[in-house]
């Protein structure tokens, strides 16, 4: 695994349990914990011998995680493999994730508040009510969002340079 085995199996798991904290299948916690101590990019035989889990499953996860922008597939001369490393600044694609899905109860409140617009009734006005406090929450935190992903790019460029 690397010169550190239980060290590195700590920060699998662990990775392991702070992806199924968020609802997220803990196998992408540990690739993902895999792939950002790994100096050099991982196959899929590499996953299935250092996490000793079954190849299909771990492929799928690969594809997943690919598809989020967390980790990237790699090519190396001369092997026909699949391999992947975790993409530059995978923490900030992780948390952009986050903000996506967030942004979507936006599109929620303001669904419902259009269609509680054209009812005419007590229980329609407090439906009005809450989904304003919840498109304005989202709203707000989306605007803390921006300014945090700004800050975030900054400091990523400053300590990766």
């Amino acid at each position: 695994m690397s010169d550190h085995p239980k060290l590195t199996q700590q920060i699998v798991a662990d990775f392991a349990e702070g992806y199924s904290n968020f609802g997220l299948n803990p196998l992408m916690g540990r690739i993902v914990g895999l792939l950002i101590i790994s100096e050099d990019p991982q196959s899929l035989d590499d996953f299935v011998e250092k996490l000793e889990m079954s190849k299909g499953p771990i492929s799928q996860i690969c594809r997943r995680l690919k598809e989020r922008g967390l980790i990237e597939k790699v090519w190396i001369p001369g092997d026909r493999k699949d391999y992947y490393q975790a993409a530059d600044d995978i923490f900030g694609k992780a948390y952009a994730n986050q903000i996506n899905k967030m942004q979507k109860n936006i599109e929620i409140a303001e669904k419902y508040l259009m269609q509680a617009q054209s009812m005419d009734s007590s229980s329609a006005a407090f439906i009005k009510k809450q989904m304003k406090i919840m498109k304005s929450f989202y709203e707000l935190m989306d605007e803390y969002n921006e300014k945090f992903m700004d800050a975030w790019e900054e400091k990523h460029k400053e300590i990766t340079e």
